[in-house]
């Protein structure tokens, strides 16, 4: 099972939309149980497929596989609010990135460890799996399920084996190529990328950028 932390956001739903059609079993967070709930029941309508909604403890308790779709800012407290469901060996996906937006200007806000995966890695229990994934992909285009994607996902991380899986689920999504990027401190170069999606995005009047590397 997957829990999306912070399912009810763009991304989160997208992702949520994507494994539940390709068979997968998703479950969203939300700090309010109804929330979450209610964009399952939505979600449930739209895609004719059940999807659960509780709150962010319960669906992190639940999985064996917990997605990090959250705001930066919130870090900490969700981290601490889950803490107790986030057992040796889960896998945990953190697609969080710190971005500021100031009249109307975007820009990455790098963190102290360096990126925002590396503070997911810093914060939880010792044996905890963590990659970095999912910040070449808008998120409009994952919500839009009647259209097909056409992009590249990279995963970074220093477990080679959380990588793999974490390239496997990936890749349940039709169209979606998983890419190792390598350790995650290589989430540094990855994570100011959707700054520049978001520009393109803004500039462009499109739903959503996305990337797919040529010559791999």
């Amino acid at each position: 099972m997957i829990a999306i932390i912070g399912g009810t956001g763009d991304l989160g739903r997208g992702l949520v939309a994507r494994w539940v059609l390709a068979g997968e079993e998703v479950v969203i967070g939300s700090r309010v149980r109804e929330k979450a709930e209610l964009v399952a029941s939505e979600l449930s309508a739209q895609l004719g497929k059940r999807v659960r909604g509780t709150t962010n403890f319960e669906a992190a308790r639940e999985a064996q596989v917990i997605v990090l779709s959250i705001p930066f800012e919130g870090l900490e407290q969700i981290i601490g609010e889950i803490r107790p469901a986030l057992t040796p060996g889960k896998l945990l996906f953190s697609v969080i990135v710190p971005l500021k937006v100031e009249k109307g200007e975007v820009s990455f806000e790098r963190p102290p460890a360096g990126s925002a995966a590396e503070e997911v890695a810093r914060l939880v229990p010792q044996g905890v799996r963590v990659v970095s994934a999912f910040h070449t992909v808008g998120a409009r285009q994952l919500k839009q399920v009647e259209k097909s994607l056409s992009c590249d996902v990279v995963v970074c991380g220093d477990d080679a084996g959380a990588k793999r899986e974490a390239i496997h689920l990936i890749e349940r999504i039709p169209n979606v190529r998983a890419v190792d990027g390598g350790p995650m401190r290589n989430s540094r170069l990855v994570e100011p990328v959707v700054a520049l999606l978001v520009e393109l995005t803004r500039r462009h009047k499109v739903p959503g950028v996305s990337i797919r590397f040529e010559g791999l």
